[in-house]
């Protein structure tokens, strides 16, 4: 995180595009009203338009329930074959059917999102946004002019905001959008990550919420504004779950709760690289000084170590396992607080425990020692063998030392 955004009070959000992953950036407003963090301006482009749109708006709860209870049918009409394309299952169709699709599409102008459209104008009151303490902007590319457009809400024509936000918005599969003449496509071709808006603003804090590409202009604008990099600070998704145009409930409902992980991670709230923990403590120092000197015999002898018996659980722990859970999970330079979060992750990570959730550190070695239970195991690949010692060393420390608790 720069060391603005630490202790940021406001920031300026930019949206880039990415499709149905944009439920993340939803997420991302949600922990930034948790934080008591203001918004000062938006600017996006694509979905990031859309979104930046509700969030000028202002209506929090209306936005996550548009997003959470969207159907793939509120957004455009297609025959099933297509919608299962687009939703990534094309090898559920037979070659000469998705070809026929593909066809089809190709002749018929692209996909008709009227249903998105009917949908903007009942989601985005125009008149509220342009009254809005939320500065707003948007990119979008005429096709006709072949040129960008970077509007800041002062220079769209009244009466227009939808039709400008559906140009951002227009997917290169879709119908091509027109204006007064001209048509438009997704302003993510030319720029995807608008954060030159927010820099030309002189906004002090600018937080970009990354989910998708990058386009040519984002590249270039990279290397100009790098001397601002300070005060610029970057989100994107650990993980994605499916592609641009998935708009399975279940998918949008993953990409929602880890836009909001994410941010909270981001601002220090939360710990770990790959899992969300709600401390650094480290768990397993705290059970291996639970155990008796045979049990800590047994323990270190997992990890193929004779420990001297003179030295105390502690100093064990401190010039023995420790060092050698370092080097287990390759973590040479990071601190000592970080090694056993990072074996836990590792651990979870093979395991498959879910990720979307917050975890005490005690929980998430619980939530470990679960899986590897035989009901469980049975449905999992073998553990990889590098990972079995550390697997077997955390079980036994945590079955001993919670008897005892």
């Amino acid at each position: 995180m720069s060391a603005f955004l630490a202790a940021a009070t406001s920031v300026a959000l930019v949206l880039s595009g990415g499709g149905a992953r944009g439920a993340y950036q939803i997420g991302v407003w949600k922990a930034l009203r948790e934080l008591n963090i203001d918004i000062v301006a938006v600017y996006g482009t694509s979905v990031g338009a859309i979104n930046g749109a509700l969030i000028a708006y202002g209506d929090y709860d209306f936005a996550e329930k548009a997003w959470l209870e969207v159907e793939f049918e509120q957004v455009m009409n297609v025959p099933e074959e297509m919608k299962k394309i687009l939703s990534g299952g094309i090898f559920e169709l037979n070659i000469f059917k998705a070809f026929e699709v593909a066809k089809n599409l190709v002749e018929s102008g692209g996909i008709d999102i009227t249903p998105l459209r009917e949908k903007l104008k009942l989601l985005l009151p125009e008149e509220k946004i342009r009254s809005s303490k939320v500065h707003y902007g948007l990119v979008t590319y005429c096709i006709s002019d072949l040129k960008p457009y970077m509007l800041y809400i002062e220079e769209i024509p009244e009466g227009m905001l939808a039709d400008y936000i559906l140009s951002s918005a227009n997917f290169p599969l879709f119908k091509r959008e027109e204006i007064a003449g001209k048509l438009f496509i997704d302003g993510g071709i030319y720029s995807n990550v608008p954060v030159r808006m927010a820099v030309e603003k002189g906004w002090e804090n600018i937080l970009v919420v990354d989910i998708g590409t990058i386009g040519l202009a984002d590249i270039l604008d990279y290397l100009r504004i790098f001397r601002e990099r300070t005060r610029i600070g970057y989100i994107r998704p650990r993980e994605h779950f499916g592609n641009v145009l998935n708009f399975d409930r279940e998918v949008i409902r993953k990409y929602f709760v880890e836009g909001y992980l994410d941010t909270l991670a981001y601002f220090g709230k939360l710990y770990g690289e790959q899992y969300y923990l709600s401390s650094e403590e480290d768990v397993l120092k705290q059970l291996y000084a639970k155990l008796d000197a045979k049990e800590r015999d047994i323990a270190g002898f997992l990890l193929g170590l004779k420990l001297p018996s003179e030295l105390s659980a502690e100093q064990q722990y401190e010039s023995f396992i420790l060092p050698r859970l370092r080097l287990e999970t390759l973590s040479f330079f990071d601190e000592p607080k970080k090694v056993p979060i990072k074996l836990l992750e590792s651990l979870a990570k093979v395991l498959n425990v879910d990720r979307l959730k917050i975890y005490t550190p005690l929980e998430l070695l619980e939530a470990i020692v679960h899986s590897t239970e035989p009901e469980n195991l049975l449905s999992k690949v073998a553990i990889q063998i590098r990972y079995r010692k550390l697997l077997d060393f955390v079980i036994f420390v945590y079955k001993n030392a919670t008897r005892k608790m």
